[in-house]
This record gives structure tokens, C-alpha cells and sequence, in this order.
């Protein structure tokens, strides 16, 4: 092979690469230096269409990748952290060795098998039957990320977080079933795709801003089960879309990750396993849950029929204030006692009861706070008119909380 400088080759390559791929129906792009590990995309092109199923390639140019070989090909030598890194990634990721020469370019699947341990670092035999050209492509093709059906996942929430200087949007996706990291790769794609097109607006200011623009900034956050995204910042991965027209000085922190095509940062929760766990031991099951919870609240029922009727003698001058503090004062003990109780679970309530502890939580808060407003500690701090009030209205939203728990117990029953 002729010498070359090291640009030179490597520039050489990427245009022998470019031109290879495109011919096989690819589009091949060089990705951004933050992507550690990938050199470029190669994405299918369907009608002129892009497909959304990508390869990730590492390319290696020039003379010094096939000084060393075997009997059946290539050995390329790297280091444990890129193979970790290649073998974990959302995408399948391919060595290809390009003679600049000869023009041809010999590939490999990175994987756990075709990664061999040498004790110091690991090696990849390249086969030098494996040469991208068309008696190719339909083994390529099978290794591409899949599409998905939007069957397959369902967005929970849709959130429009645009400003003045940026129309932006964040995603909230739950996984329908299991997925592999290449089939949420996909979903990701899908849903920033469908997201940068959106014409959902939080308001008309907003919308009459942005009208019939597209989207310059989409956060997606993916969860494996509608626990996980009850339970908030439970979330597999984390990504982030920016437009590259965007200012600078408007663009939004990113982070660290792996880009899995149109410029889309995928950060994994490394944690997930971890703390998903630590959440699954922590939940009640449903017949525990309601066994304690249930007791509470027809106590508390009993305490709020009391104390509404007392309300209601009290506003209409039938007593006083002292009299109603008297005639509740144990009440308002029991209420305090059972408020503490409720916060103070040993346990989260399971997914199936969730709209069943939001009720319950609330009714709960909101009859402590007519009992603060009669605490010895707090009841000059407001005056008795609006003591009254408040309790009322209190009572007004504990009565729709009551219900919505009834209703919402009803169903899960």
C-alpha cells in the first residue's frame, strides 16, 4: 500500500466509505467526536426514505490495520472499555477495516462472541471474505435496529416547555412489554421524529409564537412500566434532540451518551436495575395495602361526618368556637394521629391502587389541616372568621376527596 499521512488516509477512507454504502442504498454519516467509540451512521434509504434502522460503524483506514492476520482474516486489536462500549450500545456496531488501495472495505459485528479476550486486551478477526459490496447487504439488512409499531409504546405525557427562544418539547414514554436497547433506540427515534412536527401547544401566546414551525429541542424519557414512570425519575434512558441551527446561547444543557442517529444523545440509567428493585421491595401487595389503609380512612370518615355537622352549628351561631374546639378536641387528636400513620407507611401503595393513595392521601392532609387551624400552637394566627372559612372549604375539598376514594376504590375491588 502506498504512504500516506494519517488525515489523508483516514479522509480517503470515509469518501471510499460514503461512496460504498450509498451505492448499496445507505446514507453513511460521520458522527460527532462526543460519540466515543462510533465513527459514523449507516442508515437504510428505502424510496428515498430514511428508514430509521441504522448500523453503527467504527472505520479504520490505511496500511497498519492488515499487517497482522491469520488463516480466515484481519486482527484488529482494541482495549476492554471500547468493547464493553460497542456491546452495550442501542445500536450494532460493525469494525470495518477500508484498503484505500484496493478500495475494499472488510467488516465485522462487534459482539460478545466475536470479541476474544487476550488477557491484556481483546482482538477481532475482520474475515476477509467480509467485504461491504451488494453480496452483502441482505446480511447487513438483518442486523439493522428494527422498526417498531407504535403498538409497541405508549406516551404517558406531553409537555411543552417552549420560551421566547426556543419551541421545545419532552416526552414521556412507556414501554409496552419488553425491549431490547435497539428496539428503544427505534421508539426514541420515532417518537423525536413525530415530536420535532408537533403542533401541540400549552397556550396561545405559545402558539401563536410558533405557529406552523418545527421543534428545535425534544427530551424523551423512556420507561420500562407504568410503575416506573408513577414512581417520577425511574427511567430506563434519557435523550436529547437539539437542532443544530439553534444559537448557542439558546441551546439547553446536554449531556453524555450515545448518539443513535439524527444527532439524538441516549443516556442510560445504569442504576435502573438497582433502583427498580430497591422500589419492587418496598411495595405493598394490594390486600396489605388496602388492610391498613382501610381501617383509617372509615375511622376518619366517622371523625369528618362529626366535625362537618359541627361546622355547620358553628356557622350558624348554634355554638362557638370554644364549644366546637371542645366538642372535637379528641377528634382532632385522632386525626393528627392517623395523619401521621398515613405518612409514615412502611411502603409505597402498588400500581394498581395508585389513584385509590392519592385520594386517600389527600382526604387525609386535608382534614390535618382543619385540625392545624385549631391547634393550640397555630389557632391565633388567623382570625375566627377565617379559621371558619377555611375549615369549610376544607371540608368542601375532603368531601369530593372522599368520594373520588370510594370511586376509585370501587374499581379496583
Amino acid at each position: 500500500m502506498k504512504s500516506q499521512t494519517t488525515d489523508e488516509t483516514e479522509q480517503c477512507g470515509i469518501g471510499i466509505a460514503i461512496e460504498t454504502f450509498c451505492r448499496l442504498g445507505f446514507a453513511f454519516r460521520e458522527q460527532p467526536v462526543r460519540d466515543y467509540g462510533i465513527d459514523a451512521h449507516a442508515e437504510l434509504i428505502k424510496s428515498e426514505q430514511a428508514t430509521g434502522q441504522i448500523l453503527g460503524i467504527q472505520l479504520k483506514s490505511g496500511a497498519s490495520y492488515f499487517s497482522e492476520r491469520n488463516e480466515t482474516g484481519f486482527i484488529f486489536r482494541t482495549d476492554e472499555k471500547h468493547i464493553n462500549y460497542w456491546c452495550n450500545h442501542a445500536l450494532p456496531v460493525l469494525i470495518c477495516l477500508c484498503d484505500v488501495d484496493t478500495r475494499n472495505i472488510y467488516w465485522q459485528v462487534v459482539n460478545r462472541e466475536t470479541a476474544i479476550s487476550t488477557g491484556k486486551g481483546y482482538k477481532i478477526i475482520v474475515p476477509v471474505t467480509q467485504i461491504i459490496n451488494s453480496s452483502s447487504v441482505e446480511t447487513l439488512q438483518k442486523m439493522l435496529t428494527p422498526i417498531v409499531p407504535a403498538t409497541r409504546y405508549t406516551i404517558f405525557k406531553t409537555n411543552d416547555s417552549s420560551h421566547g427562544t426556543a419551541k421545545r418539547y419532552s416526552f414521556a414514554v412507556v414501554i409496552n412489554g419488553t425491549a431490547t436497547k435497539s428496539e428503544i433506540a427505534s421508539i426514541v427515534r420515532q417518537v423525536t421524529k413525530n415530536g420535532i412536527k408537533s403542533r401541540y401547544y400549552r397556550d396561545h401566546i405559545t402558539e401563536n409564537k410558533y405557529a406552523d414551525s418545527d421543534a428545535q429541542v425534544v427530551w424523551t424519557f423512556i420507561y420500562p412500566t407504568p410503575e416506573d414512570y408513577q414512581r417520577g425519575a425511574l427511567w430506563i434512558c434519557r435523550t436529547i434532540w437539539i437542532d443544530n441551527n439553534l444559537d448557542e446561547q439558546f441551546r439547553p444543557s446536554s449531556f453524555e451518551g450515545e448518539n443513535i442517529g439524527d444527532d439524538i444523545i441516549v443516556d442510560w440509567n445504569t442504576n435502573y436495575h438497582e433502583w427498580s428493585n430497591f422500589y419492587s421491595e418496598g411495595t405493598a401487595s394490594k390486600e396489605k395495602y388496602l388492610s391498613i389503609t382501610l381501617p383509617i380512612f372509615e375511622s376518619l370518615v366517622i371523625i369528618f361526618g362529626k366535625i362537618v355537622e359541627l361546622l355547620t352549628k358553628y356557622k350558624a351561631n348554634e355554638i362557638d368556637e370554644e364549644k366546637f374546639i371542645l366538642l372535637t378536641k379528641e377528634d382532632l387528636k385522632q386525626i393528627y394521629a392517623f395523619y401521621r400513620e398515613s405518612i409514615d407507611l412502611p411502603f409505597s401503595a402498588p400500581f394498581e391502587c395508585r389513584e385509590v393513595e392519592d385520594n386517600f392521601q389527600a382526604f387525609v392532609a386535608l382534614l390535618d389541616d382543619i385540625r392545624l387551624f385549631y391547634d393550640e400552637s397555630s389557632r391565633n394566627n388567623r382570625s375566627k372568621e377565617d379559621k371558619l372559612y377555611l375549615s369549610i372549604e376544607r371540608c368542601q375539598d375532603a368531601l369530593e376527596k372522599m368520594n373520588n376514594f370510594k370511586y376509585e376504590l370501587s374499581k379496583i375491588k
